[in-house]
């Protein structure tokens, strides 16, 4: 077996998890950093093939009318741990723009508190627009994005999911959703607008902290 083929091979072990708990012996320095580099070459080209492939797909998605503007996901899923946010629908538009840094700044505070790397999250929105047409219903956005948070979840393939705000539309997909770890808490607005249920919301990060040691994600 030559070099190349050997090293896909190990690959394909590594990301399925089987030599996760093994030792892995390698022929020196050079066979080892070969090894690293193959393994982290080829991450990073599947990483950036999903991320394509799902901004394609809410970039041609026209299923609503008056779209204000688009929004992406962002990091890598390299965690295995997916974060949804679905917005309280009670904070109008101007709202939700002032108070975006702030509770984005929560977010990432949160998860570094629970030992998650914020970068190696998949971190994405529940309606995947901001729609101006006041007339288009909230219930009828989620529905026609809810095909896009369905292929986002098969192509990071989580094994830990957060839902900050409401988890109620995404009751479908939790329940097909197999070997995944669903957690809800809070979105970061609803917390700056009511710190009562920081506490809460601090007991459901413990619940993730204790999973993803369990599954040893971190």
């Amino acid at each position: 077996m030559d070099r190349e083929a050997l090293y896909r091979d190990i690959s394909a072990l590594l990301k399925n998890g089987w030599l996760r708990s093994r030792l892995l012996m390698f022929r020196g320095d050079e066979e080892r950093d070969r090894i690293a580099g193959w393994l982290c070459r080829e991450e990073q080209a599947g990483t950036r093939a999903r991320e394509d492939d799902i901004r394609s797909i809410i970039d041609s998605c026209s299923q609503c009318a008056g779209i204000e503007e688009k929004k992406f996901g962002i990091g890598t899923g390299t965690n295995r741990i997916m974060v949804i946010l679905n917005a309280p629908q009670l904070v109008n538009m101007l709202e939700r723009k002032v108070l975006k840094k702030e509770s984005v700044d929560m977010l990432k505070k949160m998860l570094q508190a629970a030992g998650i790397s914020f970068q190696d999250c998949y971190v994405t929105n529940l309606v995947k627009c901001d729609i101006k047409d006041p007339l288009v219903k909230p219930s009828q956005v989620v529905k026609n994005c809810e095909r896009i948070i369905d292929r986002e979840v098969e192509f990071i393939r989580p094994r830990i999911v957060i839902v900050f705000g409401d988890i109620i539309p995404l009751q479908r997909i939790v329940k097909g959703s197999g070997d995944i770890f669903w957690y809800n808490i809070e979105h970061p607005i609803t917390l700056i607008r009511n710190p009562d249920l920081k506490r809460p919301a601090w007991s459901t990060l413990k619940l993730v902290m204790a999973k993803v040691k369990e599954l040893s994600l971190a």
